[in-house]
């Protein structure tokens, strides 16, 4: 099973018994994946990533087009009493991603939202490819868009899923992506560019739990898998 349909599965799996997931994963090899309602051929050189053995997805969320590589991937499904989400608010992307917020910083990153930036109205814009748009809750260190996440919502139910990129490979990228802007790294950083050193990566999976555990007032019983969780209240 793909990941993209493991996280579908985490998903209708809620639905049914109601038990929050959080999910870590990782991707075999260099992948894309796209908005449930973009036209992959649009953006994507299909044919060339056929060639080349570079996966392609189609994702249950919204979103522009997004690379996977060297990267920590989680997703997230539970109900908004969960995560302290009040009733009163349809949507609220700050508290569900207070976990990120809490990730970064714990690596003694300064990480914000990016509505929070003196630059956030000239900077803001949506776009095809995830990297390159700006929108209110994307997470920025040091005036830079990291990582990117989407959701999907049902009745009570809360599904976020993301990324956290260690580094990123704008060459590879390229190769495939038909209209990468040329300064699209201007704008975009990732932990490789923030940190001196850069923990094991089990080492960012467990304080990435660890965020989400504290965030959320929550606590993790491990299954068999080592890169899943499922979070108990």
């Amino acid at each position: 099973m793909s990941n993209m349909e493991l996280d579908e599965n985490i998903f209708r799996t809620f639905m049914e018994d109601g038990i929050p997931t959080f999910r870590i994963y990782g991707w075999a090899s260099p992948s894309f994946t796209y908005g449930v309602s973009q036209k992959p051929e649009d953006e994507i050189d299909i044919k060339r990533c056929a060639s080349d053995g570079i996966g392609i997805a189609k994702r249950m969320t919204g979103g522009g087009v997004l690379f996977h590589n060297n990267e920590i991937t989680y997703s997230l499904v539970c109900a908004k009493e969960d995560i302290g989400e009040p009733d009163s608010v349809f949507v609220s992307y700050r508290k569900i991603c207070s976990f990120l917020i809490s990730f970064y910083r714990s690596l003694g990153l300064d990480a914000s939202f990016a509505l929070e930036s003196e630059d956030f109205k000239t900077k803001c814009a949506p776009h095809e490819l995830c990297s390159a748009s700006r929108e209110k809750y994307d997470i920025v260190i040091n005036g830079k868009k990291i990582g990117g996440n989407a959701q999907k919502r049902k009745r009570r139910a809360v599904f976020q899923h993301g990324s956290i990129p260690i580094s990123i490979d704008w060459a590879l990228m390229r190769r495939y992506v038909r209209h990468l802007p040329e300064d699209i790294h201007s704008g975009v950083t990732t932990l490789t560019e923030e940190l001196k050193l850069i923990p094991d990566k089990r080492v960012l999976e467990d304080m990435l739990i660890a965020a989400a555990a504290k965030e959320f007032d929550a606590q993790f019983i491990k299954e068999e898998c080592p890169h899943e969780a499922i979070m108990a209240q």
